[in-house]
Order: structure tokens, then sequence, then C-alpha cells
């Protein structure tokens, strides 16, 4: 027969081995707990994870040089073909930086399908739900979508989306400019060193649940030389790229540069290029001045089309250099590049076009100052490349463009405006000038952009729409807090068309606050409508400008003596009856007016009192922990219980055996 404390060990070790099931079954659900927590977007956790690099989500990166813009294909081209574009310390340059948060692609002949096939896919790691109730399982594909970021980054100060510029730091530490589309998304400088630029979204994503790219421009002077600038990409969503060169060789400033200093003897070649359709123009004049004998003396060589021409630099020859006279040859503009040697000099000439940009309003014939405009040239890939920008003036812009495509764009209108939509263009190859959109006004060389003035009208209405006279209302600008208008509403919509009656202009780009201050007799006073002024002009959900606000109709007194019950069976809702009942009222001991309880939500147990017990958060999981404990339990009692019979059977058996 076994002993008690042989039984009592097999019970030990039955509950041992409950125990370490439920702690495995407790650390797995853990893990997967916090997994489920820790999943990126929406609801990124930076301050476990840290900020998020926008160079991830960067698309494309061009530069700007002279009004000319080059992609980084370019550049790497020009510098294999040994031209490569040079330029000099104290130089300007530009970056545009083009980076979008979603990757879908649309359909070129249909822009509301996603053209799924071009799209850019990502392996989410963590389970997520999109901001338009998409979800991907971890582990799966699916379009890249981080479009949260514009949603949870919306303050200066608090943005957890940033971009290292340590390497803008190392080319031009300090002497920086930043554009960018007002309204849309900014920037911020700081972290460690003022490396980084925070970026946010000062109206997050709006109505619309896919964001769309955003672009900001870098202009910049350069302070030292070197062959190229790289800038590092972490883990780029847009291809496999780990950084973006940019081929440009800076040189030590050399006064007069543009002329083509020359600082060593020898044979000198001088190459001519034209990109031009006219073969009429004159011949190119290449001159070189220099010192000799303490005189300033010139050289001249003449090319006729694509040609090359020589100088031979002697002893005693100093101050030597090298230019093109551009006299007669109107409309082309010249470019220098110089050879690694030093030795071969290229002019190239392009003819352009010029063009004369107007901005105006439709209610007046005086240039529109206050505007930003933005020239894009587009390739034949529908790729978007700026090579002007400006802010209107007093007078028109003037430009000079070769053949092509472009779009104009305004990025900022004045107070009081709406934004005119894209103006697209062509220059074609016999230089004439075509406007290829609705929007524009083209007028021999002069394009002019019109600007509408910003317009809505503001209806106070009862519940089945018609038009409810005698509210006293306001207007205020949410962003500066100033009132804008007052009025009494009438039988039609108010309408403002870019002012209020306090003088306060209307911006495109502000949010406004629509509020009640009086109610006409039979009416309750409406809740305050906001409403937001797109950069076009228009209002979400608002249709053609009209904002409206609704006033519902005063409730109906309550009888003060209600009616007698002679069988005292408690009404529901009356003052008196049970105040456990749902609905009934409550006394609050102060003699006011009774309050009602609520209604009970379902399986929710009442108080004494005629409250309701709301869900204490526990999580449905902890109650399959306690259930298998219980069965881990029942099951280890079950198996000594076994065990136990199976021992006095046996020690029986022997008795018998005995």
């Amino acid at each position: 027969m076994k002993t008690l404390n042989q039984k009592m060990e097999y019970l030990r070790n039955g509950v041992r081995y409950c125990l370490l099931l439920i702690l495995l079954v407790l650390a797995f659900a853990t893990g997967a707990h916090a997994a489920q927590d820790d999943y990126y977007y929406p609801n990124y956790d930076a301050s476990a994870n840290g900020c998020v690099d926008l160079m991830n989500y960067v698309k494309r990166v061009t530069v700007t040089v002279n009004g000319v813009d080059y992609t980084l294909n370019q550049l790497d081209q020009m510098r294999q073909q040994g031209t490569p574009l040079t330029m000099q310390v104290g130089d300007t340059i530009s970056f545009n930086v083009l980076f979008g948060l979603q990757g879908r692609a649309y359909d070129p002949n249909d822009a509301t399908l996603v053209d799924e096939s071009n799209s850019t896919y990502v392996t989410y790691t963590h389970d997520t739900t999109m901001l338009d109730g998409t979800t991907v399982a971890a582990g799966s594909q699916a379009i890249l979508d981080d479009s949260s970021l514009m949603k949870e980054n919306t303050t200066k100060g608090n943005s957890y989306l940033r971009m290292d510029i340590g390497w803008l730091l190392d080319a031009c530490p300090g002497n920086y400019n930043i554009e960018y589309t007002d309204g849309n998304v900014s920037f911020y400088q700081g972290g460690e060193n003022n490396r980084y630029l925070y970026v946010y979204f000062p109206h997050g994503i709006g109505n619309d649940t896919y964001a769309e790219n955003g672009y900001f421009t870098i202009t910049t002077t350069l302070s030292r030389t070197m062959d190229s600038i790289t800038i590092p990409v972490p883990n780029c969503f847009f291809g496999s790229r780990t950084s973006w060169i940019v081929y440009v060789m800076v040189k030590e400033h050399v006064e007069n540069s543009y002329s083509g200093n020359i600082s060593s003897y020898g044979r000198i070649t001088v190459k001519k290029k034209w990109i031009t359709d006219d073969s009429n123009h004159g011949p190119a004049r290449i001159v070189l001045t220099y010192t000799q004998d303490g005189q300033q003396r010139s050289a001249t060589r003449t090319i006729t089309g694509d040609g090359t021409a020589y100088f031979d630099i002697r002893q005693g020859m100093t101050n030597c250099s090298i230019s093109e006279d551009m006299t007669g040859l109107d409309g082309y503009v010249s470019t220098m590049t110089t050879s690694d040697d030093g030795k071969t000099f290229t002019f190239t000439n392009a003819k352009r076009q010029k063009l004369i940009v107007s901005k105006k309003s439709a209610t007046g014939s005086d240039e529109l100052p206050g505007a930003k405009l933005v020239v894009y040239s587009v390739g034949s890939d529908g790729t978007q490349s700026e090579i002007d920008s400006w802010k209107t003036e007093s007078t028109p812009h003037e430009m000079q463009l070769s053949p092509g495509n472009y779009l104009l764009r305004e990025t900022y209108a004045p107070a009081g405006y709406a934004m005119t939509s894209d103006i697209t263009f062509t220059i074609n190859s016999d230089f004439t000038v075509a406007v290829t959109s609705k929007s524009g006004k083209l007028d021999g060389q002069t394009l002019t952009v019109i600007d509408q003035p910003l317009e809505v009208k503001l209806s106070k209405v009862d519940p089945n729409g018609n038009s409810l006279a005698g509210a006293s209302m306001t207007l205020t600008d949410k962003n500066t807090g100033k009132l804008v208008h007052s009025w009494v509403s009438g039988t039609e919509p108010e309408r403002l068309v870019m002012t209020g009656n306090t003088g306060e202009v209307l911006v495109a780009g502000h949010t406004y606050i629509m509020h009640e201050e009086s109610a006409p007799e039979g009416y309750a006073q409406a809740a305050d409508v906001e409403f937001y002024f797109n950069g076009d002009g228009t209002i979400p959900n608002c249709g053609y400008h009209l904002v409206k606000m609704v006033d519902q109709p005063s409730a109906t007194p309550t009888p003060s003596n209600p009616p007698e019950n002679p069988d005292k069976t408690p009404n529901p809702g009356n003052p008196g009856d049970d105040p456990n009942t749902p609905g009934n009222a409550i006394p609050n001991g102060d003699g006011d007016t009774p309050k009602i309880s609520p209604t009970a939500p379902p399986n929710v147990p009442a108080f004494a009192n005629g409250q309701y017990a709301l869900p204490t958060g526990d999580s449905p999981v902890m109650w399959i922990f306690l259930a298998l404990a219980v069965v881990c339990i029942g099951a280890a009692v079950g198996v000594t219980v076994v065990r136990k019979k199976k021992e006095n059977g046996d020690d029986a058996s022997h008795s018998d055996r005995g």
C-alpha cells in the first residue's frame, strides 16, 4: 500500500504541471497582445519605436540650377559623357523633393480606378487597419498606405515624421531656405544639432482617406567643393535604392568664371552646340581676352553650326578668359561647361520663347499681387520638374522657355481669392504657344492667370429645408478668432464675396464658424457649424458654396399636472414612480425637476439608485485564462484520483493474493 507521502507527491506534481501550462499560455498570449498593440499605422507609437523617416517615402528628387531643371539620371549621364554640371562655391542650387505617403497608382484613362499593377506594395509586419477600413494581416502584402501620418502629425512641435538633413548641412551649413505648398504641408527644424526637418500637416487629411503626394523645395548656397552630393535613404519604399546621388561638380569660386578662365598654357579647344530648329541663326563668336605686355588684348573665333575652334595660349599671356559674344542671337541662351583638365570649353546655345505671365482678378484689370505661382516642365512620362517659381507683384513675370510641355500651378492665392485650376500649355517646335487647358487666357506672348473671389452663401433653414427668417447670426474666422460678418437671417441665404461686413477678408485654407446668437421664436438654438475653404475656393460637403444651419422646433412643454392614476399603478416616466424602473424619474433631493433615469443597456444590472453599471473593461481573454486554469486544475485532480483508485485496487489485489 502506497504511503500518504507518495500520494501527496502525485498531487503536487499534478499541480506543478498545471501551473507550468498556465504560465506558457499566459506568455504566449502576452506576446501576441504586445505584437497586436505594436503595429505601425495608424496609431504609431513614436515613444517606443522612434520617429518615422520621411526619406523612406521620397519618390523623386530633381535639382534646379539657373532656372533649368535636371533629373538625377540626366546629371549622371552628363557626368558619364565627360560634361558634368559644373558649379562654383557660392552658387545657388535647389533640391526638389516629391514624397508620397501612399503607393496607389491610378488608371491614366480613369482616375477613379486603382492601377494595381503599377502601385507600390509593401509587406506589413503587423496587423493594420487603414483609414478607409481596409485590414491587412501581419505578414501580408498590400499597397503602401500610411495616410494616417497626415492625421496624426498636425501640430508644430509634436510631429514624429522627419527628414535627416545632415547631408544638406554638410554641403551648405546654415544657408538654405525651404518652400512648400502653403496650407498642405509645413516644416520646422529641430533635433540634435538641428539636423532634422520635422513635417506636419496643419489641416490633416481632410475628407480624403488617401494622402496625396507632398512636395517641397530646399534652395541653398553651395559652400564647399565636391564632386557629388549623396542623400542617404535608409529604406526606400519606392524602389530598392539606398541613396539619391546628385552629380554636381562644385569648384572654387573664380571671378568672371562664366567667361571660362584659362589657367594653363597650350592649345585650348572650343566646341559649339546648337539646340534649335532654326538653321538661319547667325554664327557663334567665341572671344578670348588676355593681357600681354601690360595691354588688354582679344582674339575671336567664328563658328558656324556645330563646330570646333582652337586657341593657343603662350607664355606671356595672362588673365586669359573665354566667352561668347551673343550679339545678334536674341532669343538664345548660352551655357558653358569645362572639361576636367580645363582645356576644352563647350558652349551650348538653346533658343527659347519669351512668355509673359500676368496675374489678375476676375473683377479687375490691374495686376494682382501676393499669389505664388510655379511652372513645371512635363516629361513624356508625365513627370513634373519645377523650373521657375515666383510671387506675383505689380508687374507681370517673364520667362524664357524651350519647346516642350508645361504646367503652371498656383500654390497660394491672395486673401479674398481662390486658387485657379492648373494651366497646361505647350511651346511648339516653331516656338508658338498653345494653351491646352480650360483655364488660362493667352494673348500673343502673354498668359493671363485669373483668380475668382472667394464666395460663400450662409443659409438658415428649418428641418424641411425652408428658409427661416429672424435668426441672429455671426461668422468668425477660427484661425484668427476675428468676427467676419454678422446678420439677421432672411428668406434668402446671406451671400459673402471676398469680405464680411466687418471688413475682414475671407482666406482660402481657413476654417470658419457659423454661430446662431438667438433663434426665431418657436425654434431651439442650433449648434455651431464649421466649414473650411479649400485652396480652390470650394467648401467640402457644402454643394455650390452653400453652408446650411438647421433649427429644430422647440420641445413641447410637459403638462404640470399629470392625469390621476386611480389604481396607483406606476406609469413609466411619471414623477413619483419607482425610480428603479427604466425611464422613471429619480428624485434629486433638492426640490428641483426630477431627473429621468437612463434606459438600461442590455445585460447591465441596475443599482438601487436607478443608475446602471457600465462594463468594467475586463478583456474576454482573462475569462479564457481562468477557464483554462480551472480545466487544468480539474484535470490534475482527476489524474490524482484515478491514480489513487488504481493504487487502492493494486493494494486490494495484493491483499487477496496474500
